[in-house]
């Protein structure tokens, strides 16, 4: 069966890919979103609801792509012995 590249690939538009590919989908879905302000075949509330849906996880997928460029936290070396020191 064809797609004819209106169906996303699920190995390409996995949500838990990289900072790269993550900052691909969240640009697709800002897209997206221009799109449905001016699709015609909705309401006007309909266009808006899917308009803030697609910005939504836009910027979800960017939140996503900045934890992905965080480097990991180190934990602090402390000079406590613990609750045994004398």
């Amino acid at each position: 069966m064809r797609s004819d590249n209106n169906q996303l690939d699920i190995f390409v538009h996995d949500p838990r890919l990289q900072q790269p590919a993550l900052r691909k989908l969240a640009k697709a879905y800002r897209a997206a979103a221009e799109t449905a302000l001016r699709d015609v075949q909705f309401t006007a509330t309909e266009r808006q609801e899917r308009h803030d849906y697609y910005l939504a996880e836009a910027k979800r997928l960017e939140a996503e792509a900045r934890k992905c460029n965080r480097a990991p936290r180190r934990r602090r070396a402390t000079n406590s012995k613990g609750a045994t020191a004398p």
